[in-house]
């Protein structure tokens, strides 16, 4: 049976479209045998259905959970199901703090967008495997994150000489987690190595690799 993908957008502000980026997310996935359905309904995390998918992909920005969505999506990944973050992902629902320590990280800032020449740090992880070291036009996020409580698998040289985080994985519960910094422009999607590096991310926390 083919994995299923709940694939979440929306925003509050006038960027991270989900009618450009949410297609282009779903071609990825779909490349890599996952049947995806999007939404901007968030209701849809506190409905009876949310355990008929394997996988959560959040395109989120700048929305917020009600107290039983995000007892819905913790539930979820708690209890074995995936979680997937996109760029954005970690610059919404900012006010459930078990969102945000489950994802790993939160967005801070970013300066403008250059080209952002991606490094592997963990080759041995099936997520990477096939992955090379690219180079993508993007925006880079600066995160507060805890360097202890993800395992780290690719990362980049900040315009200040700074290490950032490009991608992460974790476990939250009996759950997986994978956040992929890059993200914000159509044309990253298009991106070889970005798609498999994604690709192969959502398979991972969909229990379906490694």
């Amino acid at each position: 049976m083919a994995l299923r993908a709940l694939l979440l957008g929306g925003m509050t502000r006038a960027f991270h479209q989900f009618w450009i980026n949410g297609p282009a997310a779903r071609d990825v996935l779909e490349s890599h045998g996952v049947t995806t359905f999007l939404s901007e309904d968030l209701e849809v995390l506190a409905a009876p259905g949310l355990g008929n998918y394997d996988l959560i992909v959040n395109l989120t920005t700048g929305r917020q959970l009600t107290p039983d969505q995000e007892e819905g999506l913790l539930g979820f990944l708690r209890g074995g199901k995936g979680l997937v973050g996109i760029h954005n992902a970690a610059d919404t629902f900012k006010a459930s703090p078990g969102y945000i320590a489950a994802l790993g990280g939160v967005f801070v800032r970013h300066p403008p967008q250059l080209d952002i020449a991606v490094e592997i740090t963990d080759a041995a992880h099936p997520i990477m495997a096939g992955v090379s070291p690219f180079t993508v036009h993007d925006e880079l996020y600066l995160l507060e994150w805890q360097p202890e409580r993800v395992q780290l698998l690719a990362r980049t040289l900040s315009h200040e000489g700074t290490s950032v985080p490009i991608a992460w994985v974790r476990e939250e519960g009996r759950g997986r987690v994978f956040y992929l910094s890059l993200g914000h422009n159509r044309t990253t999607y298009d991106h070889p190595e970005f798609a498999r590096l994604f690709g192969q991310g959502a398979l991972w926390a969909a229990n379906a690799l490694g």
